[in-house]
């Protein structure tokens, strides 16, 4: 490690993936402290996810669509470190690139803002409410049934300016999105028993070259409980062959007791939401992995 001088990290081009990218800046400062020497350059992506905004995320690709360049970039050593949303990345990393670190997951939940600043509950009906995410459309049809349901593409600050034009009565967003872009809205933040996440919600990911000298420094910016959280999630996302097509949501929260176990919420559905599954189990700490692929198959067949 010593010899490198300069690290070159790449990321969306999006406000929510630069804020990111500072996060990750600060965490590799404090945990080097006097000793960080390195020159950080930024070099940011318009990836797939990003050019196609009139389409609906579920008809232009799978979890890739939000990566995709960023990590062609990684294998041609053109930048040695991607910073994403773990939720953005697919359970199977292209061949060369492995997940480095994760940082402490932020506020996992996801929220809603209304233009008239109600709850959900009182929202009127026919309400359009905007969401790109058909995790969040189906559970919100669970709650509301009669709530109109619009797809809403671009970044946070562009959906937030939709809904104040009057395109939408109501937008659904991650609520660590909003915390990160520090964005002043007044919103409801909903319960996890009400809408489960998506698969490593609120984590950053640091994705780097696998073999490369910078995993040893990365590994200390783990945050343990994240990760073992956040793998366990993703285990059952790979069970269920999860993609930006498929309405799944899960959540693991390990309860550090002298027995530590798992608490995990999860949902999974039809596309069309007439098959719907959602509940919450508990994992043993020393077999969650094992637990977690087999309730994913589980639920498979259920679907």
């Amino acid at each position: 490690m010593e010899y490198r001088k300069k690290i070159i990290v790449g990321s969306r081009e999006s406000p929510l993936a630069i804020a990111q990218v500072d996060i990750f800046f600060k965490s590799l400062k404090n945990l080097l402290g006097e000793r960080f020497f390195y020159k950080l350059e930024q070099k940011f992506f318009k990836t797939s996810g990003d050019k196609f905004l009139e389409k609906k995320i579920s008809t232009i690709g799978n979890k890739g669509l939000f990566t995709k360049e960023i990590d062609e970039a990684q294998l041609n050593f053109k930048i040695d470190i991607g910073v994403h949303s773990l939720k953005d990345l697919p359970t199977k990393l292209p061949k060369g690139l492995i997940i480095g670190a994760v940082l402490k997951r932020d506020t996992p939940n996801d929220l809603i803002i209304t233009r008239e600043k109600v709850k959900l509950k009182d929202l009127k009906k026919n309400s359009v409410v905007g969401t790109s995410s058909i995790r969040r459309a189906v559970q919100i049809k669970k709650l509301r049934p009669d709530l109109e349901l619009k797809e809403i593409r671009g970044n946070v600050g562009t959906r937030i300016n939709k809904l104040k034009n009057g395109e939408f009565d109501a937008i659904i967003l991650a609520h660590a999105g909003l915390k990160r872009l520090k964005i002043k809205e007044h919103f409801e933040k909903i319960e996890i028993k009400k809408m489960i996440p998506s698969p490593g919600q609120g984590v950053i990911a640091i994705v780097i070259r696998k073999n490369d000298n910078l995993s040893v420094l990365l590994e200390k910016l783990n945050d343990q409980k994240t990760l073992i959280e956040s793998k366990c999630e993703r285990i059952f996302l790979s069970a269920l062959d999860g993609s930006c097509k498929t309405p799944i949501g899960a959540l693991a929260r390990l309860e550090v007791t002298p027995k530590s176990k798992i608490l995990f919420h999860y949902m999974a559905a039809s596309m069309d939401g007439k098959k719907f599954i959602k509940d919450k189990t508990y994992f043993e700490i020393d077999n969650y992995c094992k637990m977690s692929f087999d309730l994913g198959k589980k639920i498979k067949k259920m679907l």
